[in-house]
């Protein structure tokens, strides 16, 4: 299947983004869009931002099919998660708010309750893990910092029965966008991965690694000689069927204009890369791998921000692109997952204009796209697991007004 062709002024439009300085004034950085790449990094939620509809009045229309249940309420979240970060077995929701720098933590018992919160030492939004990144069977909270001018850091934050408690893993000196964790190592430990936004230097993810008694972190260079860096987007997975681990990223070209979807294997010694496609002009929002088609094989789902999803199969030598699923423009991020509880995985969407979240189902033969919801705030991020504890897996979205949980009935 071939790729589409882009129009010469979209590529100009693009290298005007890529290569304009945004460094210093607040009026140059509200000239960029939420979370576009702009300077060869990636501006914040709120660059530019206004709500879609001109209200702040907290609003969720679901879908047919669809229930919506409020989470929170009244603040701006960027980073959502589904995860037992304290290690008592109780999977709760987690959220970055983008405004006071806190991780907010939600967990359900007859309602939604605001159970905790991680004051953070930076501006955080999508770098965010939970696991047991120490191996020692423990749990624990991961955050990378966003901010243009900080230092890149990566802080650890473990539950003492009554608090959060935080450690400095160390400082990147980039801008981390979006995480990830497994183990592309193959040694049966969990390893994180934290995607860049800027650039120099030349590396497009790093990798943080606990080796008692401190983390240690290194990062994955780039392919290309000139300045590249990560495109938002990074997942880890088994994406050739091998049951091999690897990391999956956009990368963005700021020299040439382009950006790709990369492979990163690790060889014993360094990482091999293998490039997945050249995707022409427009920013990867979302990378996930997963059976998205329900017959046992993986395959590597890229999102990309002015178009939609793009399946890629891998046949042995090198990737194909086998779907072209055409979603909208301004689309950030992509979950895969059993939304609907009839043990059928599907592809979660979420854009942010027009604010919604999509569900997008393979039928045998062709891709079927239904609404889940639409939000009166813009969307940002969707999940999709057991944030209750009740064995119902429910849709969950953060957005400019809030969290939400969008059950299927």
């Amino acid at each position: 299947m071939k790729r589409r062709c882009w129009g010469k002024a979209l590529v100009q439009l693009l290298l005007v983004f890529v290569f304009a300085s945004i460094h210093g004034s607040s009026a140059q950085a509200q000239e960029c869009a939420p979370n576009a790449i702009c300077g060869g990094k990636i501006a914040p939620a709120t660059s530019g931002y206004s709500p879609a509809n001109g209200s702040s009045e907290a609003l969720v229309r679901a879908g047919v099919g669809w229930e919506s249940t409020p989470v929170f309420t009244g603040g701006f979240t960027v980073g959502l998660m589904l995860a037992d970060a304290r290690g008592d077995g109780t999977v709760r929701l987690y959220a970055t708010q983008i405004t006071n720098n806190t991780v907010r933590e939600f967990s359900y018992d007859v309602a939604w309750t605001n159970t905790s919160n991680v004051s953070l030492p930076f501006y955080a939004e999508a770098a965010l893990l939970a696991g047991d990144g120490r191996g020692k069977g423990g749990a624990h909270l991961y955050v990378g910092e966003f901010a243009f001018g900080g230092n890149g850091d990566v802080s650890e934050f473990t539950w003492n029965g009554a608090s959060w408690t935080g450690v400095g893993m160390g400082a990147t000196h980039q801008q981390l966008i979006s995480a990830a964790a497994g183990d592309p190592r193959g040694d049966g430990l969990m390893h994180l991965y934290f995607g860049t936004g800027s650039a120099p230097p030349n590396n497009v993810a790093y990798e943080f690694n606990f080796v008692d008694p401190a983390w240690t972190f290194a990062p994955i260079q780039s392919s290309f000689a000139g300045q590249s860096t990560g495109a938002f987007g990074i997942a880890v997975g088994d994406g050739r069927n091998d049951t091999v681990q690897r990391v999956y990223e956009g990368v963005l070209d700021t020299v040439g204009g382009h950006v790709y979807a990369y492979e990163f294997s690790w060889n014993g010694a360094g990482w091999d890369s293998l490039r997945v496609a050249d995707l022409g002009v427009g920013q990867v929002t979302g990378v996930a791998v997963g059976d998205a088609r329900n017959d046992g094989i993986n395959r590597v789902y890229v999102l990309q921000r002015n178009s939609g999803v793009f399946e890629f199969t891998y046949d042995g030598e090198t990737f194909a692109q086998t779907a072209d699923i055409p979603i909208g423009s301004e689309v950030l991020e992509i979950a895969i997952g059993d939304g609907q509880n009839d043990l059928t995985n599907r592809l979660y969407i979420a854009q942010f204009i027009p604010s919604r979240v999509v569900e997008v189902s393979f039928d045998g033969a062709t891709w079927q796209t239904n609404l889940v919801g639409t939000l009166s705030g813009n969307v940002f991020r969707v999940r999709v697991g057991d944030a209750r504890g009740d064995s119902v897996n429910r849709v969950y979205v953060s957005s400019s007004l809030g969290v939400y949980e969008l059950a299927h009935q």
